[in-house]
């Protein structure tokens, strides 16, 4: 289908009326009628000819009149507007008409109808199939773009300047020989273009469609721009009517990331690839597809591929330059800046690698801005870069300041300090040699029950996500029971799915100890063998934290030689001094939206000081109980008191008659592992 947007200055529309208008109102209502005369042409016109298209009025000024029309198919829409006016012995003298996107005509029919010239615009779109397209009904986003007729010169030139030069001149030949034709009929070849650069893609894509409209083999200048992710809301339906209202021109779908084969059934990623497919072959004669994949895209470009029966593509890849290639693309951007390249430019490239052109641009931009402060601009000679800025960034992500609130935990704080100014390290010096691998951050936390370690290892996660050194920060928390195998052979198979789910994340193994067998050879030997294994293999991609008890901890850590090997980080969660436990059941009191008075105070410093005497004592999982306890023995006293006497503030304090005192056991001694960062 092609859409059109067309203006005409029409001179001889008679209606019934007596004398010009004289005023506002009466030029309104004047350009209503006229407006009524034409719209009824152009509906009885669209009656006749609803096989070819479909023409209606949008809006009329004076002797300007605005039109929308649907073009179905082949049918040429000059030689359909054309007829419309020699039907009707309209008087045009002047007329403009211009091809243009699905969303303006739906606006235009939206206009129409509250201009009541048409009866109901979502009627039209649904007659067409375009309904479920536009707007919020609308399942998958597209963008439309239209395409810039440029000639066979131009399109060589500019082709010089991408990345997938040579194999696209090598499609611009062919296309080019069959020049004579200048008519459709229909596509013999799709295209595949694999790139990492956004810039290469689009220009790729731009010279190859205008080629093929140059030469006739695309009768319509709108293409279609629609981006893929893994997992989104597919219809088959959806898809087969974006492809019908593209007939005559082109989609392009971009497909953003590749897919981890290994993990495809489990994930679901791209599920919906061959019914996509089977669209594309469906209409592949009508409609012209190009695939865009990300470099080394192998297993979806190999998906997509047996799903496309004998669907023929021609590829297009973007190559790295090599160092002369490289030095010659600086010259090239230097010379459209009206500046020479010089010596501190070209010894930033690294002699023995290849480069994108994303980099490239990088390295030259980073050059050129430095010139412009030395050379041109010298007022801004001592105005320090974004990565200045960058150093002061403060992390992102409400989970960090919900850890830095929490009552101590200096070394957890530490340590997710040290990994986010790493990362900060990275971004800032990469341009001096600095590599932005990932590191290794594998823990061990220690501590007592309530000392919050698996609290800690959830803000972890999310911390890590919100600044961009986890890709999902999702933390999958298991124990023995979700690891070790009901059968031989069965551990390791569990231990390597639970990875794959943490891929991004963290696993996080609780009471790791557990795992530790009397005998040699036990399932849990299995499991520590395979966790091992996957943390290496995982490394740039898993963080695993185990967690349990100081005094069982050293047993699980000395079952595997390359266990502690593997582990950067070794925190231990001391207990809560008598303090900090009186500032957690405030705390806790505060986010239920309860007070402590002088008396329940007083009494809760009491209970701290004789819990931190009770062996396991729990920690701030044990202040918990206490305020919780003191909440229901709350909600007792308070019935036992005179309703109209209950003011707010007694249903917001906890007294000390609420608090009660538990039984003390003496504590065991216990003992720390490895090394706690202070």
């Amino acid at each position: 289908m092609k859409f059109y947007n067309i203006e005409m200055l029409i001179n001889n529309v008679v209606v019934d009326e007596d004398e010009i208008p004289r005023n506002m109102l009466s030029l309104k209502r004047y350009n209503k009628e006229k407006g009524t005369c034409i719209a009824q042409k152009c509906e009885k016109y669209s009656e006749k000819t609803s096989d070819k298209g479909y023409l209606f009025l949008n809006s009329v000024n004076e002797n300007q009149y605005r039109f929308g029309m649907i073009i179905i198919d082949n049918t040429d829409g000059e030689e359909y507007i054309n007829r419309f006016i020699k039907a009707n012995k309209i008087a045009v003298d002047d007329i403009d008409i211009r091809e243009t996107f699905l969303h303006d005509i739906s606006n235009m029919l939206r206009n129409a109808e509250h201009n009541e010239y048409i009866y109901n615009d979502d009627e039209v779109l649904r007659q067409y199939g375009l309904d479920t397209l536009v707007g919020r009904r609308s399942i998958i986003q597209f963008d439309e773009y239209l395409i810039r007729h440029r000639n066979r010169d131009y399109i060589y030139k500019s082709v010089n300047e991408c990345f997938t030069k040579d194999t696209l001149i090598e499609e611009l030949d062919r296309i080019y020989d069959g020049v004579g034709a200048r008519k459709s009929y229909g596509h013999p070849v799709n295209y595949i273009i694999e790139c990492d650069d956004e810039d290469t893609e689009y220009k790729s894509i731009e010279l190859l469609i205008q080629a093929l409209y140059d030469v006739g083999r695309l009768n319509s200048k709108r293409y279609c721009f629609v981006s893929l992710e893994s997992d989104i809301r597919f219809n088959k339906s959806y898809i087969d009517k974006l492809y019908k209202s593209c007939s005559g021109g082109a989609i392009v779908l971009d497909f953003t990331d590749d897919i981890d084969i290994e993990d495809y059934e489990a994930k679901g990623d791209y599920y919906y690839i061959d019914e996509l497919c089977s669209v594309i072959r469906k209409n592949c004669l009508d409609v012209l597809t190009v695939i865009c994949f990300p470099l080394e895209c192998e297993q979806l470009r190999k998906m997509v591929y047996n799903s496309m029966g004998n669907c023929t593509f021609v590829e297009f890849k973007e190559r790295r330059a090599d160092n002369e290639r490289a030095i010659a693309y600086f010259k090239e951007r230097a010379k459209s800046f009206k500046i020479r390249t010089d010596s501190k430019l070209i010894k930033s490239l690294d002699m023995d690698k290849e480069y994108l052109v994303s980099e490239l641009d990088e390295i030259f931009n980073v050059w050129y801005r430095a010139k412009l402060k030395s050379n041109v601009y010298t007022q801004y000679k001592n105005i320090s870069s974004v990565k200045a800025s960058v150093k002061d960034e403060k992390p992102k992500g409400t989970a960090y300041d919900e850890l830095m609130s929490m009552i101590g935990l200096d070394s957890a704080k530490k340590v997710i300090n040290s990994a986010l100014d790493n990362y900060k390290a990275q971004k800032i010096f990469k341009d001096k040699g600095m590599r932005s691998d990932s590191l290794c951050y594998h823990m061990v936390f220690t501590g007592n029950p309530g000392t919050a370690k698996t609290t800690v290892a959830r803000l972890f996660a999310r911390i890590l996500r919100d600044n961009n050194i986890l890709s999902r920060g999702q933390m999958i928390e298991v124990g023995r029971g979700d690891l070790v195998g009901k059968y031989v052979g069965w551990t390791a198979d569990i231990i390597k799915k639970r990875f794959r789910e943490a891929v991004g994340g963290v696993l996080f193994i609780d009471e790791a100890y557990s795992l530790v067998d009397d005998r040699s050879g036990s399932y849990g030997d299995e499991a520590i063998n395979t966790i091992v294994q996957e943390m290496e293999n995982h490394r740039d991609e898993v963080i695993v934290i185990f967690a349990g008890y100081p005094d069982k901890m050293e047993g699980f850590l000395n079952k595997n030689p390359g266990l502690r090997s593997r582990i950067a980080h070794y925190i231990h969660f001391e207990d809560y001094n008598c303090d900090e436990l009186c500032k957690i059941a405030t705390h806790i009191a505060t986010q239920m939206g309860l007070i402590l008075d002088e008396g329940a105070e007083n009494k809760i410093r009491a209970i701290a000081d004789d819990a931190r005497r009770i062996d396991d004592f729990g920690n701030g999982r044990y202040m918990r109980n206490v305020i919780e306890k003191a909440r229901i023995a709350q909600g007792s006293r308070l019935l036992r008191m005179d309703y109209d006497s209950v003011t707010q503030d007694d249903v917001k304090r906890l007294c000390a008659e609420d608090i009660e005192m538990p039984e003390i056991k003496p504590k065991k001694a216990s003992r720390n592992i490895g090394f706690a960062i202070a």
